[in-house]
Parts: structure tokens; sequence; C-alpha cells
């Protein structure tokens, strides 16, 4: 019997998207899902995206590795919780209710199951079966220093990778050491996917379908994995129609927009470029706090908002001077 399984990662608590994508799966038939973990810490709906993963029914859920920077949280004294580089990670613990906290972190960080014959491996990030091979070719970093401001295409970004994996033995190494059966990842934000052509090892990443970092502005992806009745796999890239406009002027109305307003407006920023900002600009504080003599970490208040005003202009000017 044909399975039909949608496949989506790193919602990060944008739950206007995840409510598109689930739409857009039922509509075409789908029998289960995989969600490859980060429900929070971007999005202002962190709470609304695990309760709606908690009700969705014939779901294979595992944790990402933001859960972990609220994890950390548990039992601390909120009267040190002062600074500037962590307010998005207060504001998340302070913002999804307890059971629903209790629930992400319950889950497992990898897990496999069987579908059809096929034997499926799920972890949040490619270094689990890859190791650090595939945020150094076309991790989101690396897409943004590559292309820059161009406008793109998933088939012209399909094509790019597919040429990178067909043509490097260091990944030809990396599949041959993997056993046969489905491998699926998110945590890059790129969403891609191969298929061995001697063998039945099939890799999925469906992207982030809150806050896709892929060089594709206009929608946000999942993959649909179809397993058929012989237990060849077969992968379609999905990608759904999203505001981000509209999305960010109802993020600009929240609480999480005035309390975490420096890191809100670097993930707008990725949103609506669809690139990677927040490594170069943590990477620009931590310059910009050593060229003050700043050692706080993490970052203060006032280090962490002056280094985003500068990094907004332009940033080097003031790291020269």
């Amino acid at each position: 019997m044909r399975i039909r399984l949608a496949v989506l990662s790193d919602v990060h608590g944008n739950c206007l998207a995840l409510l598109k994508v689930l739409e857009d799966a039922a509509k075409r038939g789908i029998d289960r899902y995989i969600i490859a973990g980060d429900y929070c810490l971007s999005g202002a709906w962190p709470d609304a995206c695990i309760q709606t993963l908690k009700e969705l029914p014939g779901a294979c859920i595992i944790r990402g590795n933001e859960e972990r920077y609220l994890e950390n949280l548990i039992g601390k004294d909120q009267r040190t919780w002062t600074d500037g580089q962590m307010q998005i990670s207060y504001w998340n613990y302070r913002n999804i209710q307890k059971e629903n906290l209790e629930y992400i972190l319950s889950l497992p960080q990898e897990t496999e199951f069987e579908a059809g014959g096929v034997k499926i491996h799920v972890a949040h990030s490619s270094e689990a079966f890859l190791g650090a091979y595939e945020f150094g070719k076309f991790g989101p970093a690396i897409l943004a220093e590559r292309y820059g401001e161009a406008e793109f295409t998933p088939e012209k970004l399909q094509k790019d990778i597919q040429e990178i994996l067909e043509q490097d033995p260091e990944f030809q190494e990396k599949i041959a050491a993997l056993e046969d059966g489905v491998y699926i990842f998110g945590h890059s934000h790129v969403q891609w996917k191969f298929q061995a052509k001697d063998r039945n090892v099939v890799l999925i990443n469906p992207g982030s379908c809150g806050l896709p970092l892929d060089a594709i502005r206009d929608s946000i992806p999942y993959s649909i994995m179809t397993v058929l009745d012989d237990a060849t796999v077969e992968v379609e890239e999905i990608r759904v129609p999203f505001d981000k406009a509209a999305y960010v002027e109802e993020l600009k109305k929240t609480t999480q927009f005035t309390e975490a307003r420096v890191w809100t407006e670097v993930i707008i920023r990725e949103l609506l470029t669809a690139r990677e900002h927040l490594t170069f600009f943590l990477q620009f504080v931590n310059q910009y706090a050593e060229s003050i003599g700043d050692v706080r970490r993490p970052f203060s208040v006032e280090t962490w908002e002056r280094a985003y005003e500068a990094w907004k202009q332009g940033g080097d000017h003031v790291l020269r001077t």
C-alpha cells in the first residue's frame, strides 16, 4: 500500500506558516507527518506551534537544538535574566505553557521507524548522518555569501546542490557508509534532497517552513515522501506561497518584538530576504564587544543594542575607529 508522508522542520514559532503547510499537506492526501525539530526562538507563536503539533494525528516528532536553550533555563533565577543576548530565550520560556514546554523537552533527539518496508531515520541535523558536510558546502551562511542578493528559484538551488553532491568524492564516501533507508533532517533551513542511483539511500532536508534561508523569497518549503508498493521512495519538494510582509506586521504587534527587539528585527531581515543574517550579526557583536573592551557574556543589553545599531549602518567603520 502506498504511504505518503509530509516532512517539515524548523517551524521556529511561525504558527501562520505551520498552518499553511499543514493545510497544503492535507489537500495532498498525507497519511503521516514527520517533524524534525526547532519549534521556538524566532516567531512569536511558539506555544501555538507546539499545541498544534501535539494534536497532529499520525506524527513522528523529534526535538531540535533550539529547545535546549529553554531546557537550560529551568530552575534558574529569573532575576538574573538581565542581558540582551538571551532576551529571545527568556521571552519564549515565559510565553510557552508549562505542559507544552515539558512536551517538547520530552521528545527524542533522534528516532527511526519503518514505513512500507523502508527504514526511516530522523534527526534534527544532517550532522547525525553526514558529519559537518552540509554546512561546509551549502549551509545558509555559504549560500548568503555565494549568491548575495540575487533572486533564486527552487530549481536553480536544487541543480546547484545536486552538482556539488554528484561531483564530490567526500560526499560519495559518506553515502557509501550509510545503510539503505531514508535519512531525514532539517536545521540548515535549506531545502534539498538526494537519491542514490545505485542504492536505496535517500536524503531529505525539507528546509524551514517557518524561516527559510535558501535564497527563495516568495514561499515556504516542506517535502513529501511517498513509499510505493515495491518499497521504492519518491520525494517531492513543495513550496507554499506565504505573505511574509503581512506576517512581519503581525510579528511587530507582539510582546516578543518589544521585549526581544534586536533578535526579532534580525529574524525579520532573514525572513524577508531568505538569507542568513544572524550568524554574521553575532560575529559582529563579538568583534564590537572586543573593540570596546566588554568581556561580559552573554552580551549586556547596552552592548547588544549598540552593536545592532552599528551593524545596521554597515558596522565596519565602528570597528576601525
